[in-house]
This record gives structure tokens, sequence and C-alpha cells, in this order.
């Protein structure tokens, strides 16, 4: 079976091998080539007719040419950038407007500590020249009512 699918696989490969010689013979050659040449170029003429024609009509008819949709196109993609570019920058922004407000309140909460301990040692300041000052108003008086005293016993003896 194996020799029969090989015989089979072989008498294939030479009818294409024999195609392809043919077709290169009649391909190979200048007349061909320049056959073609001219049917293409008739082709690319024909093309360039149709394309003007079909413009004048959507032209006419008030319709969008090809050139036109292309340009929508592109237009379209640069805005479509614009956007995902506007998208990012407003994503950093907000990223960035959080950790701002995360060290906003770090240093609100800092400030209030600062105050709180300005408020206490103030307080303890103030309480502790208080103290002082009542302290050396006593010292003054005790002072004043020596001298006093001193003052009497000395007109008392005169």
């Amino acid at each position: 079976m194996n020799s029969k699918q090989q015989d089979t696989i072989q008498f294939y490969k030479q009818i294409e091998a024999e195609i392809n010689k043919r077709i290169h013979a009649s391909t190979n050659s200048r007349a061909f080539t320049a056959a073609v040449g001219k049917a293409m170029d008739s082709h690319l003429r024909e093309l360039r007719i149709s394309k003007r024609l079909t413009t004048r009509w959507l032209n006419r008819m008030n319709l969008p040419t090809k050139d036109e949709f292309a340009a929508l196109s592109n237009r379209i993609v640069e805005i479509e950038e614009e956007i995902d570019s506007l998208d990012e920058s407003i994503y950093q922004t907000i990223n960035l407007q959080k950790t701002n407000q995360r060290k906003l309140r770090m240093v609100r909460e800092l400030l209030e500590e600062w105050s709180d301990f300005l408020k206490s040692e103030t307080q303890a300041k103030l309480s502790s020249n208080i103290q002082t000052l009542e302290k050396d108003l006593q010292e003054l008086k005790q002072l004043f009512e020596m001298d006093f005293t001193k003052e009497e016993e000395d007109n008392g003896r005169k």
C-alpha cells in the first residue's frame, strides 16, 4: 500500500513539474511581459477613470469620498492618541493629588502635635514664671515687713 501511495505522489509531482515548465516557457518571453504590461496599463487607466467618475458622483451627491474617509480616520486616530495622553495625565495628576493629600494630612497631624506641645510648654513656663513671681513677691513682702518693723523699732527708740 505504501508503494502504491508513493507511486501516486510521484506521478502528481511529475505532472506538477511538467505544468511548471510549460508555464515558465510561455511566460518567460518579452512578448508575454509586454502583453501583461499593456494589460496592466489599460487596467490602471480604467481604474483612474472609474475613480474620477466615482469621486465626481460622490461630490455631486454631497457624500464623503474614500480620501475624506481616510483623512477622517487619521484624525480619529490622532484624537484617540490625544485622549489617551490626557487620560494618562489625569491618572498621574490624581495619583499625585492623593500623595499630596496624604502628606498634607501628616503635616496637619504634626502641626497639631506641635501646637499641643507648645501650648503645654507655654502653660508650664507661665505657671513656673507665676510661681517664681509669687515667691519673689513673698520675699519682697517679707523684706518690706522687716524693714518696716526695723524702722518702727528705730523710731520707737528715738
